[in-house]
């Protein structure tokens, strides 16, 4: 079910480079919705939306975003799901599961498949009027790419004993 993702991208907003840095690390060590042993944010890789490939980056990334939820729908289809009726049938197990995954995507919840994550508006997408705002103010808007270490636990991969 999960992706080979190796990296997250995070949008935020901030004055500079430094403090987009430090939200996206505040933002790591207080969720409770994932958690990984260490973390590498790429200060190299760090732009702000006045980066030319700025654009580039939010898109492809929430596009990665979409063909995973998409491959979720797929794989609750490949169950015997074709229509929302059958969901109140749906059995415990892998295919209750691939829809609370599904589910957690399109509510914004980050997890360890995320590939894009907008920590403003905590969504893996970006709203046409948040697209808007960074286009009348580029520089106070950055995405902060981050290897993530090994996964200690998540929404999705609860913490073991």
């Amino acid at each position: 079910m999960t992706t080979d993702i190796i990296k997250h991208l995070f949008l935020t907003q901030a004055e500079d480079q430094q403090q987009a840095r430090h939200k996206i690390l505040h933002f790591l060590e207080h969720t409770e919705l994932i958690r990984y042993e260490a973390t590498t944010i790429l200060d190299a890789e760090i732009i702000s939306g006045a980066n030319p490939t700025f654009w580039t980056q939010v898109d492809q990334g929430a596009a990665s975003n979409r063909t995973f939820a998409k491959n979720l729908i797929v794989e609750l289809e490949e169950t015997g799901i074709s229509r929302l009726q059958d969901l109140q049938d749906l059995p415990q197990g892998y295919p209750s599961k691939v829809l609370h995954t599904l589910v957690h995507i399109l509510d914004g919840f980050i997890g360890a498949d995320s590939a894009f994550y907008n920590l403003l508006e905590d969504s893996h997408w970006l709203s046409a009027k948040l697209r808007e705002t960074i286009k009348e103010s580029p520089e106070a808007y950055w995405l902060v790419p981050m290897l993530p270490g090994k996964l200690q636990y998540s929404v999705f991969h609860p913490k073991r004993p």
